[in-house]
Parts: structure tokens; C-alpha cells; sequence
């Protein structure tokens, strides 16, 4: 029996859960004192997506919805699944939301100070590298093959630290 046919012989067939885009959407448009033009205009939609929205004759996308969540600071299945019509609902969404954004920017900063101290690390051994083989004065061939083994992972090194950076640099900016 597959799955379907075992959901329907039980019964949990159309138990859907609950949606609440449509009247979310109203409320908290109205909580800012704003027009369905002027939402529209904040998030880059045009006013007829935000009716349609509004009216429950159709979804946004999960890049809309997103767009819409972030600007009124809650998260995307909150304005889903959750009621803010209810009393505090509002508001526990919109506290989860920024305890979950500080969470991201600690995590960041985190990520940001680690890849100093990654930093710092390999211009040490660089450095050390540079002063020991500056002590040499004869080199074997073994020594020289290590020598440039040693030169290619750092360059490598570095270019993944520099990506590294890049990533961090994106996604701060991303959560800021």
C-alpha cells in the first residue's frame, strides 16, 4: 500500500495546516500605516501582488515572501503559520526573528575574528619558514622539493583564506 492510500485509509487526508499569508500580510501592512502601493514599493512588487496576496487568491513566492518577512522583521513560516491577529503572536515572532539575526551576526563576527587568527597562524609559519631557510647555506635537492611543496600550499593558503574573507564579507552583509 503507498503512502497516499495509507494517509486516505486513515483519514489524515485534508488536514491541512493552517495558512495565515493572507491575513498577516494585511495586518501588518496596516500596522505600519501603510498603503498596499506603498508595501509593494518597499519590497519591489507592484500593488496588484500585494491584492492578490491580501485577498488569498494567491501565494507569494519564497524570494517574495522572503523579501516581506525580512522587511517586517519576522520569519518567513511565522507569517505562514502563526496567527498575529491572536494577542502577543506579533510579537513573539518578531523577538524570535531578532534573537535569530543576533545569533547570525555572532556567529559572523566569530567566523571573522577566527579568520584573523587564521591569518595571523600562517604569516607565522611563513615567516618562520622564510627566517630557517634563510639559515641554510647549502640546500639539498629534497630540502629545495619541499621548499617549493611548502611555497605552492601557501599560495593556496592564502587564496582560500582570501575566499574565506569574501564568503564572510557576503553573508554579513546579508544579516546586517
Amino acid at each position: 500500500m503507498e503512502l497516499r492510500e495509507a494517509k486516505e485509509s486513515t483519514g489524515s487526508v485534508g488536514k491541512d495546516l493552517p495558512n495565515f499569508i493572507a491575513t498577516n500580510l494585511r495586518h501588518l501592512r496596516k500596522s505600519k500605516g501603510w498603503s498596499q502601493t506603498e508595501l509593494a514599493r518597499r519590497v519591489s512588487l507592484n500593488r496588484g501582488n500585494i491584492a492578490s496576496y491580501e485577498s488569498g487568491s494567491a501565494e507569494p513566492s519564497i524570494c517574495k515572501l522572503l523579501r516581506i518577512s525580512n522587511l517586517f522583521e519576522v520569519n518567513p513560516r511565522d507569517i505562514t503559520r502563526r496567527n498575529f491577529l491572536e494577542a502577543g503572536e506579533l510579537a513573539l515572532a518578531q523577538h524570535a526573528y531578532n534573537d535569530k539575526r543576533l545569533q547570525e551576526r555572532e556567529r559572523i563576527n566569530h567566523l571573522r575574528n577566527r579568520a584573523m587568527e587564521m591569518d595571523e597562524l600562517i604569516s607565522s609559519s611563513k615567516r618562520l619558514f622564510e627566517y630557517k631557510r634563510s639559515g641554510i647555506e647549502k640546500t639539498c635537492k629534497e630540502a629545495e622539493m619541499f621548499a617549493a611543496q611548502y611555497q605552492q600550499l601557501y599560495e593556496i593558503t592564502r587564496q582560500l583564506m582570501d575566499e574565506h574573507r569574501s564568503l564572510l564579507g557576503e553573508v554579513g552583509c546579508q544579516c546586517e
